[in-house]
């Protein structure tokens, strides 16, 4: 019967990945409180010591290039030091110079466009602004742009008044990706296929391989020429580095200060930021490739979209005080660190700017784990900034090289991922054994409640009974029509969930019920989409009784343990068993 059931899978295309959770369907998000203390779990040190290793095997095979600069680092927003560092400096026939001769992580990198993170927030701190604003109300100049198209009509020219601020944050205005990248200001390519360089059309200006900076003037000059590539709010999401220049126009018309004293004064410097820079700052302090040619290069209007330049500590600070609600108000950054639409990955999502990966192979339990990230690209610079908020976790990776590109970081990423997390969650679950597992009883009332941990996610509610009724063998009867006599049934299998809603001396959970595995996957098979039935979203909080949910669970804390569970729906309070 099992083979069976795992070829209907196969032949339907259909994950099996809620089988893998014996049947739970999660919430999304955390399962478990994020560990405190995870660097001092023997887990992760083993972990981090084998991530080191593995990198250091392929940089020793060439599987990792020995020719490229390497520093990645990882932290809890919960402890003051890294948790994980590692740092790779190439031979000094690869390194130039002018530039550091040791990487470590105070050594400077090119951020490229990890860089949109900045005008996003800056625009976001702002008061009485909105991303549904359209980006006319705060750049009207682009009103006149359409003067320059081929043609006044959709094909030609792009619909300003359509393009909000948010569709530039999450590249969903559908203009054009670039402008100082034109081919044309490097080499006449007629031997391509394409026509003679006419000298008359050209920009003149770039910012790179030494060229002249572009500048506003030209941009508002000439942008007009380029058409849109898709309308406003299109299914396909577009890329785009003009977004975020007209971004950190807005925020200059709002402030009446430059983007780049906005950004220094404002975000970094209350941060410690002290190496990050919006230009170029000394060679002394970054990391070179020999003979390099991007160090140096320039964005012009376009900074704002990937100039800066940084380290892994002053990241990891700027990474931290989001996670720490330092930068937004907790309710902001939680819309922040939200998905807006997505892209024909199926892994990937997109919010604003962030690059949202979804992955559902990294935790023992099997569930979808969503990471947080910028990257940014330019020849030889790579970046990645990862927030990880189920275990308030922060990850930098920079690398520089003339042989390396942008899947190095990523694949760096996911070894990083697939290595760490799943020691964090085991961290996770040893705190949350001290602090939340157990047996807890009201004699007066004849009710207890057993949590205990295993690899599924959450807590297993193992036994629940109140007023002396088994809950997990009459929940069936919780229905409408409600049934007046509790059926009596095998027991349901019930886990219970943390949610966002906290104090310091309450905690909100969720018990949610689940289904056998072997049920879940065989009317799974029939659907044309994963997980069809996993309904948690919308099934949460929807039994209640005399206006108070039946699956609310409140812990009451003491020196960050629950000392009580309140059972919210059935109005008793169990004491926590010592």
């Amino acid at each position: 019967m099992y083979r069976l059931l795992e070829l209907v899978l196969l032949c339907h295309g259909i994950s099996s990945a809620l089988a893998s959770l014996d049947g739970n369907c999660p919430p999304l998000g955390a399962v478990l409180p994020a560990p405190r203390h995870p660097s001092s779990d023997p887990a992760v040190a083993s972990a981090v010591a084998a991530y080191k290793a593995l990198q250091d095997e392929r940089i020793s095979t060439g599987a990792l290039l020995n020719t490229t600069a390497v520093a990645v680092g990882v932290k809890s927003i919960h402890e003051s030091s890294l948790m994980l560092e590692y740092h790779h400096t190439p031979a000094e026939a690869f390194r130039d110079p002018r530039g550091a001769q040791r990487v470590d992580s105070d050594t400077v990198f090119r951020l490229a466009s990890m860089s949109k993170l900045f005008p996003v927030l800056a625009f976001l701190r702002l008061s009485g602004v909105s991303f549904e604003d359209p980006i006319t109300k705060y750049v009207p100049e682009l009103r006149k742009l359409g003067r320059e198209a081929r043609a006044q009509t959709p094909v030609w020219t792009v619909d300003w008044e359509s393009v909000t601020v948010g569709a530039l944050a999450s590249h969903l205005g559908g203009i054009a990706a670039d402008m100082t990248t034109d081919l044309a200001e490097f080499a006449d390519l007629s031997a391509y296929g394409l026509p003679p360089r006419n000298d008359s059309r050209l920009l003149h200006c770039s910012g790179l391989l030494g060229t002249a900076e572009c500048d506003r003037k030209v941009f508002f000059g000439r942008f007009g020429e380029r058409a849109p590539v898709e309308l406003p709010f299109s299914p396909n999401t577009v890329y785009s580095n003009i977004g975020f220049a007209l971004i950190g126009f807005a925020v200059e018309e709002v402030t009446g200060r430059s983007f780049n004293d906005v950004l220094v004064h404002d975000i970094w410097a209350p941060l410690g930021m002290t190496r990050s820079f919006p230009t170029k700052p000394d060679d002394s302090l970054g990391y070179i490739p020999r003979d390099d040619l991007w160090w140096n290069a320039t964005l012009g209007f376009e900074s704002p979209a990937g100039a800066y330049y940084s380290t892994i500590n002053d990241l990891h600070r700027f990474g931290d005080a989001i996670l720490q609600n330092r930068l937004l108000t907790d309710t902001q950054t939680r819309k922040w660190l939200k998905p807006v639409t997505e892209t024909s990955s199926a892994g990937l999502l997109v919010g604003q700017p962030w690059e949202i990966f979804r992955t559902q192979n990294v935790t023992v339990d099997g569930r979808l784990v969503e990471l947080y990230t910028k990257g940014g690209d330019v020849k030889t610079y790579h970046s990645l900034l990862a927030l990880i908020p189920d275990y308030d976790l922060v990850a930098t990776i920079l690398i520089a090289g003339e042989d390396s590109g942008g899947l190095d970081v990523l694949l760096l990423f996911s070894q990083l991922v697939q290595t760490l997390l799943p020691a964090v969650e085991q961290a996770g679950k040893s705190e949350t054994q001290l602090a939340y597992a157990g047996t807890y009883t009201d004699t007066a009332s004849n009710s207890a409640v057993s949590l205990t941990l295993d690899d599924a996610p959450g807590l297993n509610v193992s036994s629940w009974v109140v007023r002396g009724v088994d809950v997990r063998t009459t929940i069936a009867g919780l229905d409408l029509p409600p049934i007046s006599t509790p059926p009596q049934n095998p027991p349901a299998q019930f886990r219970a969930y943390p949610t966002t809603v906290v104090s310091d001396s309450q905690t909100s959970w969720r018990a949610i019920p689940g289904a056998p595995a072997e049920e879940v996957a065989a009317l799974e098979a029939q659907f044309a989409w994963a997980m069809p039935s996993c309904y948690t979203w919308a099934g949460t909080d929807r039994l209640t009784y005399m206006l108070q949910s039946q699956d609310h669970f409140v812990f009451k804390l003491e020196d960050g343990k629950a000392a009580a569970l309140e059972l919210v729906g059935y109005g008793v309070t169990l004491t926590r068993n010592e």
